[in-house]
């Protein structure tokens, strides 16, 4: 059975029409499996202390069928998909509001060695067996985003500061939709209308450090990045109609 939890959505979340989009979304699917692995003592908050790891995301995406308001409770589902690769798992995701799907999405994660600095089994936490299920669903699978930056221009640059870490003291991966879309005004997201988003995690971004923030335009997608100042890429994105 998925792990259900209902809650209230929150004003903080609003997009500047008032209303929760992809990003309120997002921060959602986040807190769903945030309390997912907390009911397993499997968390965050207990990895790092106990194991030296810490669940990283890889890859997640989110797809927005209905704007979410303020008149009824959501109801979000997340469960674990049967795991096929040694360290990367999949976590679907719904969310349920007025009766409807208003937001579906996946997370790819992996529990990470903070000694180390390299993704572990997840043997390495005793992991529980018999959590990974199989679930009839909808979700869209991950795209194969192009982890380059190449033919993208720089819209600004951003510096990783103290409120944008997390518990392995790098950049929360819910800073990074705040990153790539602060790269257009609010004119560009309205005309825009996007529906879809995919990020894929490349490497961790820590504090002090510039991010090159860079995009490049198409007729029905915004290719992103945020680029090291070696020119590495942090992460790339793409946000779709």
């Amino acid at each position: 059975m998925p792990f259900v939890q209902t809650m209230q959505p929150q004003y903080r979340d609003a997009e500047a029409d008032g209303l929760i989009g992809l990003k309120g979304a997002m921060h959602y699917f986040q807190d769903i499996h945030t309390w997912f692995m907390h009911s397993l003592h499997k968390g965050n908050d207990e990895l790092p202390e106990t194991y030296g790891s810490a669940w990283v995301y890889t890859r997640c995406l989110v797809s927005l069928l209905q704007r979410i308001d303020y008149t009824d409770s959501m109801t979000l589902q997340a469960w674990m998909e049967p795991y096929r690769q040694p360290v990367l798992v999949n976590i679907d995701l719904l969310l349920h509001q007025h009766g409807a799907v208003a937001a579906m999405g996946r997370i790819e994660n992996c529990v990470f060695s903070l000694e180390r600095q390299r993704p572990q089994r997840l043997s390495a936490i005793a992991f529980p067996d018999g959590v990974a299920e199989e679930v009839p669903h909808c979700i869209p699978e991950f795209l194969r985003l192009e982890k380059s930056a190449e033919g993208m221009m720089e819209r600004y640059t951003r510096t990783v500061r103290y409120s944008d870490l997390d518990k392995s003291n790098h950049m929360t991966n819910l800073r990074y939709i705040d990153i790539f879309q602060d790269a257009y005004d609010a004119s560009f997201w309205r005309q825009f209308g996007a529906r879809n988003m995919e990020i894929c995690f490349l490497s961790q971004c820590r504090e002090g450090e510039v991010l090159s923030v860079r995009s490049r335009e198409e007729e029905n997608a915004v290719h992103m990045a945020a680029v090291h100042a070696d020119e590495s890429v942090a992460a790339v994105c793409m946000f779709s109609r």
